[in-house]
């Protein structure tokens, strides 16, 4: 139950107010300059100044990552609460502010809504900050730019790098299709790309040393395989290069593979079932092969006392307030990009406990290591995340309104938490509890000096080298 009265729910409600209207225009801000992950030069610059602005001290390219950084504000002893701020986005997915598909020219778009995330969960620190402040309370609070979450790699980078230190307890928001606080898991991946190296010659030759022939022996191997052996497992690719035209045989392919499960040591024992395919499919076509990690990410620990708390100051604040305008934007969204469906949006708020959710979060690698509480606000289910209607929905009033509903309930539950750090005690040793005699693998990411030196390449498909065979 919470411990805020009435007057530290006076204050910190005012010191969100105060801040809502910066909150509201970063969140436009972010959406109108979506950067590819690793990328994300305008967004961490505006979100590092805006900090700064509010007396925070940011240290940039932590980590050695360019768009990474870490905002600290401290004014005494007591717990230290950080706040996960996200602003890259997805390739392909851009779109205007309209309710159909009306591409924007742009490289990508805020399919995911992290403009939203880096906006609400920057604002909330900076309302916490204040509201500390007029109320006397003492504590940290610590603001990380996180980069490059849709590959699920910021994250786990700066963990093992140390940027998570002496943060006791973590708060953090994203869209979904419910509003409230989950504590539940959602999938563990493991994701690298396989490049397979032949020998270029004309199509209509009968030479071997096919590289396309290797990447779609490798695809339909694991097809086989992951129905009988591995079936509970979700096995996602895509062929990042393969080839220039049929008259060509190629000399390279890229396969880029993601295994998600809900437990972590599952994903890795498919992943590792996969690794020798590679090697067979190579070896009957005469070509070579190349893996290369992105990231392995365990998705998130449960923990009940943090979302529990959470939802205390959900119930506060009540859900998103959306008006006609708000509804019939989304309706008209929802039947663009699903026609026919029933348009259905949660107005409630909840505690989420039940099964796991169908995506992978990087923070959820945090959350085995610092105990965790994220704001869900709710998408119209017709909408489709990793869609460019989710880029429309993601710049719209609509979804504005359930980032404010986001950041203010962070704002609060931090308050929360500082007020009674009885409660953050609770959360340690709840996670320490649901961990139980596991020993964690530590953080693992792959191509670190390419993702911070030359991102472009990993987005161009040229981050990994290989020799091509001699003919």
């Amino acid at each position: 139950m919470t411990a805020l009265n009435d007057r530290q729910i006076s204050a910190t409600r005012e010191a969100w107010s105060a801040i809502e209207p910066e909150t509201r225009a970063m969140f436009r801000t972010l959406w109108e300059t979506p950067e590819l992950p690793m990328m994300e030069y305008e967004a961490e610059a505006a979100l590092s100044s805006w900090l700064s602005d509010h007396g925070f001290t940011v240290e940039r390219g932590v980590c050695r990552m360019p768009t990474a950084f870490r905002a600290v504000w401290s004014n005494g002893d007591g717990p230290t609460l950080g706040f996960l701020a996200e602003y890259d986005a997805l390739p392909g997915q851009g779109n205007r502010l309209e309710p159909n598909r009306a591409p924007d020219g742009k490289r990508g778009g805020h399919a995911c809504g992290h403009n939203l995330i880096g906006g609400a969960d920057s604002g909330a620190a900076i309302a916490a900050k204040a509201a500390m402040e007029e109320l006397g309370l003492t504590g940290s609070i610590v603001v990380l730019g996180t980069p490059a979450e849709e590959i699920l790699w910021g994250k786990i980078a700066m963990l093992r790098d140390g940027a998570f230190d002496g943060i006791d307890a973590l708060l953090t928001s994203h869209g979904d299709y419910q509003n409230g606080a989950p504590s539940r898991p959602c999938l563990s991946c493991v994701s690298a790309e396989f490049v397979f190296s032949g020998v270029s010659s004309h199509g209509g030759s009968r030479r071997s040393q096919n590289a396309l022939d290797a990447a779609e022996l490798m695809v339909q191997s694991v097809e086989r395989l992951r129905a009988h052996q591995f079936s509970n497992a979700i096995i996602g690719h895509v062929l990042r290069f393969a080839g220039y035209m049929p008259s060509i045989t190629p000399d390279e392919a890229r396969l880029w593979i993601t295994v998600r499960h809900e437990v972590f040591e599952h994903a890795e024992e498919v992943y590792n079932l996969i690794l020798p395919i590679a090697a067979d499919a190579a070896g009957y076509t005469g070509t070579e092969f190349r893996e290369q990690l992105i990231s392995a990410s365990r998705g998130y620990l449960a923990n009940d006392v943090m979302a529990n708390r959470l939802h205390d100051s959900m119930q506060i604040i009540g859900p998103p307030a959306w008006d006609d305008d708000d509804l019939s934007f989304m309706r008209d969204l929802s039947e663009h990009c699903r026609p026919g469906q029933e348009f259905v949006l949660d107005r409630d708020v909840a505690v989420h406990t039940e099964g796991c959710d169908p995506y992978g979060q990087d923070d959820g690698e945090a959350s085995f290591y610092i105990p965790l509480a994220r704001a869900n606000w709710a998408y119209p289910t017709g909408v489709l995340l990793h869609n460019w209607a989710a880029t429309a929905n993601s710049g719209h009033e609509s979804q504005f309104k359930g980032g404010v509903f986001a950041g203010e309930s962070l704002a609060l539950t931090a308050i929360d938490l500082v007020s009674d750090p009885a409660a953050i005690d609770a959360a340690q040793k709840e996670l320490v509890g649901r961990v139980g005699t596991r020993k964690l693998s530590p953080p693992r990411v792959g191509g670190f000096d390419v993702m911070t030196q030359n991102p472009e390449s990993f987005w161009d498909s040229t981050w990994v080298s290989h020799d091509r065979l001699s003919s």
